[in-house]
C-alpha cells in the first residue's frame, strides 16, 4: 500500500482540508486525474494523482482539517 499525504499548497500552509473526493473508494485511477479538491485558508486546488493506482482507503473526510503531511489516503498500483 502507498500513501497520498496532503500537500503544501504555499509557503504558509500549516492545515488544509479535502473540500472534495473525486475518487471514491475502490475506484481505479490514473496518472494526471484528479483525485480530490483540497481546500487551503486561501484556495482549492486539485490534486492529480502522480501514478496509476486504486483507493484501497480513505482517511480524511471531506470537510475534516489536517495538518500538511498529514496522509490523507492508502491507494495500491493496478
Amino acid at each position: 500500500m502507498k500513501e497520498i499525504k496532503l500537500p503544501r499548497l504555499g509557503e504558509t500552509m500549516e492545515k488544509g482540508s479535502i473540500s472534495k473526493w473525486l475518487v471514491k473508494l475502490n475506484d481505479k485511477f490514473y496518472r494526471g486525474e484528479t483525485i480530490a479538491e483540497i481546500e487551503s485558508d486561501k484556495t482549492i486546488i486539485e490534486l492529480p494523482a502522480l501514478e496509476d493506482g486504486i483507493l484501497i482507503k480513505i482517511l480524511v473526510k471531506e470537510n475534516e482539517e489536517v495538518d500538511v503531511g498529514t496522509t490523507i489516503a492508502m491507494y495500491e498500483n493496478s
